[in-house]
């Protein structure tokens, strides 16, 4: 038996749909500015999360930056964060301008990736307008799907991924998406997956920024599994409204190495690393990347 869905939800539901109408409403400059002011003012309320940000800043780039240097990058990730809501919420009138808002780099990556016939998985983080990597299929003229955590308000959840719609990407639940994502690799398609967030008793222990951390292996075990592609992109702000899709080479691998799964996996975050440390303002500092390894941690 389903439990209904609280007055809460709905009344949260509620906000984000009258948020959403505003954006809409506004100029995207305008948008961008109220946008950023809410980030920064989450920055100063939100005290529990503005401490993880900074702890995982000092953690990662250590005596690199001077302290006033790293409350900058703290503060503007928080801006970054309620950007990429924003960006969610101006998804259709962005698409109608898409063509002049958006530069597209390293596209005969892509194709070079595409030729194999075994699918790609593109490899994404939190970095940017990452949900504006969901434009992929506009402008390569593939079919696109992203694996997507569900949101415990349905209301919400349905909103949101009608937003991702928008964009002509196939949003997959992460809790159904094995099957899903097989279907999508065999039939030569893209799938997008997240990879920079703590992944808990399933992921490998590899290091990140020097600090070994659960990192989810998924792109390792599809590309065995399937012998797709992995392929990394970030989508960069460059000022308000205007977005580059950044895309790289594909990542060099061999499957059939002793060790491989996690030699692949730290491959990759050291990819990571670099985009972050090339954009340190544009990533979501505020999320809890390094904790006290599982007890049950998954070993290959």
């Amino acid at each position: 038996m389903h439990k209904k869905p609280s007055l809460g939800y709905w009344l949260q539901y509620t906000v984000v749909r009258f948020l959403a109408l505003l954006a809409t409403a506004l100029p995207v400059e305008v948008s961008h500015r109220i946008a950023c002011g809410f980030g920064t003012l989450s920055y100063w309320i939100l005290r529990k999360r503005r401490k993880i940000a900074l702890g995982n800043i000092a953690g990662a780039l250590g005596n690199s930056l001077p302290d006033r240097r790293k409350k900058e990058i703290a503060r503007s990730a928080f801006q970054s964060a309620a950007l990429s809501m924003m960006e969610l919420f101006t998804v259709e009138k962005i698409k109608k301008e898409a063509a002049t808002r958006f530069e597209l780099f390293g596209n005969e990556f892509l194709e070079e990736a595409f030729s194999k016939d075994h699918g790609v998985v593109l490899v994404i983080s939190h970095l940017g307008s990452w949900e504006y990597l969901s434009f992929l299929p506009y402008f390569t003229k593939r079919p696109w799907s992203v694996v997507v955590k569900n949101i415990k308000n349905p209301y919400l959840d349905k909103a949101i991924d009608s937003m991702r719609r928008v964009m002509t990407v196939n949003p997959i639940s992460k809790d159904n998406s094995v099957r899903a994502v097989f279907q999508e690799l065999k039939a030569g398609h893209g799938v997008a997956i997240l990879v920079d967030q703590w992944a808990g008793d399933e992921g490998l222990w590899v290091d990140f920024f020097n600090t070994k951390t659960s990192t989810t292996s998924i792109p390792a075990r599809l590309s065995e599994k399937t012998g797709c592609s992995l392929v990394s992109a970030y989508c960069l702000r460059k000022s308000p409204g205007h977005y580059e899709i950044h895309i790289e080479k594909p990542i060099v691998h061999n499957t059939d190495q002793p060790g491989w799964e996690s030699t692949v996996t730290q491959d990759l975050n050291e990819v990571l690393e670099r985009q972050i440390l090339g954009h340190p303002e544009q990533w979501l500092w505020g999320h809890r990347r390094w904790k006290n390894k599982p007890d049950n941690l998954r070993s290959v």
